[in-house]
């Protein structure tokens, strides 16, 4: 008899359908949605998800024992019975981020790989593409800083990331650490120069 480890899969209103481990060393975990309702993408009225299944999409995922891991989801649909067309709605759900390759636990697992290293290291390190590790950054980083969040501003924090091996390719990352403990990014700047 094999030994047997259980591991909390750390996403809420989802259960395991399958388990799969690939000849090439990758889990798949297959998952279906507990929910049952969604938002119309029309009227904004809650639907049930009565309607089928939308296309099957797979995110990657935070590893296990350092495999990568892939999670394989249907999301389910719903027709709105109040709007004169009756559309159909694929549900919402909230441990991804739309058109987006990974979970966002994966793109926060990203973002902590790339502190005291390059982009160029973790996309070799986790063996995604450059621009998949550029696409978290983006998903994980506002363009602008929304200010009704930040209660505090005594802990500011400027440090450096290297975007390629080398001198010259430096940012700069502005960041504040509020009471709560939680870190908000104020800025990504192209370059060390003090004019701005």
């Amino acid at each position: 008899m094999s030994a047997e480890l259980r591991i909390p899969l750390d996403i809420k209103e989802v259960e395991i359908i399958s388990t799969e481990l690939t000849k090439t060393g990758q889990i798949i975990i297959e998952v279906e949605s507990t929910l049952d309702k969604t938002e119309c993408g029309i009227c904004g009225e809650e639907i049930r998800c009565t309607y089928g299944h939308g296309d099957e999409r797979t995110f990657r995922h935070l590893p296990i024992l350092g495999m990568a891991t892939y999670i394989k989801f249907r999301p389910k649909r719903g027709e709105c019975q109040k709007c004169d067309t009756n559309p159909t709605t694929t549900q919402v759900v909230e441990w991804y981020q739309e058109r987006s390759p990974h979970t966002k636990a994966y793109d926060q697992w990203l973002m902590k790989q790339l502190i005291n290293t390059t982009i160029e290291d973790v996309s070799m390190r986790e063996n995604i593409g450059y621009d998949a590790v550029i696409g978290a950054l983006d998903r994980q980083i506002d363009t602008k800083v929304n200010w009704s969040e930040i209660d505090d501003l005594g802990t500011i924090g400027i440090d450096e990331i290297s975007r390629h091996k080398g001198r010259k390719s430096y940012s700069a990352i502005v960041s504040c650490r509020q009471k709560n403990g939680q870190t908000h990014v104020l800025a990504v700047l192209p370059d060390r120069k003090k004019r701005r």
